[in-house]
């Protein structure tokens, strides 16, 4: 074959190549119209967790979130979004050292907020934690900064506001939800300080295609559509909902080094777990393999299932369906949340319908005002029965916090057994 033949051949198949990602651009780009939401947000200047403390990190995001977000939030909203720290009661007992006993970091999941985290934080308060909520950075501000977002500088903050609790408390605790759990098996695999883990459905599985979003992300830059992979309303005060690819990407990357980190640490620290059999968003049974083969003595798991679930020594089985309550399972959502939440709990106003699909669907109109059958995760079982609202609390929270008692109250947990 001559020369001149190879580079017409070459030059067919690039064109060809070219033509399969301007169709694949234009396919991907359908039904999606963005907002100014949907850009990114560029600060002058980022925080500097290596000299900056929690109250210029809360003084900063603050500043951030009034500048970045588009719907003119009110003071009352800003202080919900934003990081906090709660000190326990001056009459809970301090160390030699003069700190707390115990404190907690506690970290939201991927496109939510501190808010969704606070009640539990406020419950340990008063068994005299020292709390400090986490807010991730890119998150309370708009959805498109999770479009620039990477999974380093998010355990950075984890790292960062874990040294700051070291400052208050002598046994140090860090939770979290979904990416939040994630974050935390990260934060005590690479640092001895921490002394035990509370983890709610934390992400160590995500769906497969999540690997190629890395590959189908950058097309949008070239078509900007594609790089959401979905573009909802975003009602949500508290919460993005329009989720892009980029955030998948980020995830998928975080969960291998976290498994890569698992694998080779040497110590076990305790984990007390939540999670549900019916979680449509993150893998349960990768939750439960890794439970298994953490061997601390103290390590335990609750599991809620709809349906009968063959209990162990080290996990507790709870039925998740209470008809009398509208309530079939529970979701990946509201693990951490209490039913009495003002904005996420039995008489909030948040509603999650989006499994419904877009806002002229008669049924996301019907879930939307409030006229469901149940509450639960949105599986294809659970969907079939009636209009589901994804429940975002846990209807047995208080049953929940009794089952972690024994695990929050010791007065010390060796991270070695």
């Amino acid at each position: 074959m001559t020369q001149r033949r190879l580079l017409k051949l070459g030059g067919g198949m690039l064109g060809a190549l070219v033509g399969l990602l301007l169709l694949l651009g234009l396919y991907l780009s359908l039904g999606k119209t963005l907002g100014e939401r949907h850009t990114p947000y560029t600060p002058d200047s980022g925080f500097d967790f290596a000299s900056g403390s929690i109250d210029d990190y809360i003084t900063y995001t603050k500043q951030l979130m009034q500048a970045a977000r588009l719907d003119a939030p009110s003071q009352t909203i800003i202080n919900n979004l934003a990081p906090f720290v709660l000190e326990p009661d001056a009459s809970c007992p301090l160390t030699a050292s003069g700190k707390a006993e115990r404190g907690i970091v506690l970290i939201h999941g991927l496109f939510d907020s501190p808010f969704s985290m606070r009640p539990f934080g406020e419950d340990l308060r008063s068994q005299c934690f020292y709390v400090l909520g986490l807010l991730l950075p890119d998150h309370g501000t708009r959805p498109g900064n999770i479009l620039t977002a990477h999974w380093e500088a998010w355990a950075e903050a984890t790292h960062f506001a874990t040294s700051q609790l070291a400052q208050h408390a002598d046994t140090l605790f860090v939770s979290g939800h979904s990416a939040g759990g994630t974050l935390a098996l990260l934060e005590a695999a690479r640092n001895p300080e921490v002394d035990a883990l509370i983890l709610f459905a934390p992400a160590l599985a995500i769906t497969p295609a999540a690997k190629l979003a890395k590959y189908l992300a950058p097309l949008g830059t070239l078509f900007p559509k594609v790089a959401w992979f979905d573009v909802s309303p975003d009602e949500a005060i508290y919460r993005y909902e329009s989720t892009p690819l980029a955030a998948a990407a980020e995830m998928y990357e975080l969960i291998e080094v976290t498994k890569a980190e698992l694998a080779g640490q040497q110590r076990q620290v305790p984990v007390f777990t939540v999670a549900s059999v019916e979680d449509n968003t993150v893998g349960t049974q990768a939750i439960l393999t890794y439970m298994a083969s953490n061997t601390h003595l103290r390590s335990r798991t609750l599991l809620y299932s709809e349906h009968f679930y063959p209990t162990t020594d080290r996990v507790r089985i709870v039925s998740s369906s209470t008809l009398e309550q509208q309530v079939l399972s529970v979701s990946h959502l509201g693990l951490m949340t209490p039913p009495s939440h003002s904005y996420y709990g039995y008489k909030g106003v948040y509603r999650n319908c989006g499994h419904y699909g877009t806002t002229d669907k008669p049924l996301f109109v019907q879930c939307k005002a409030g006229q469901r059958d149940y509450y639960g995760e949105a599986t294809d079982e659970n969907l079939a029965l009636g209009v589901v609202e994804r429940i975002a609390f846990n209807p047995f929270y208080e049953s929940m916090l009794a089952a972690m008692q024994d695990f929050l109250l010791a007065p010390h947990i060796a991270s070695t057994e």
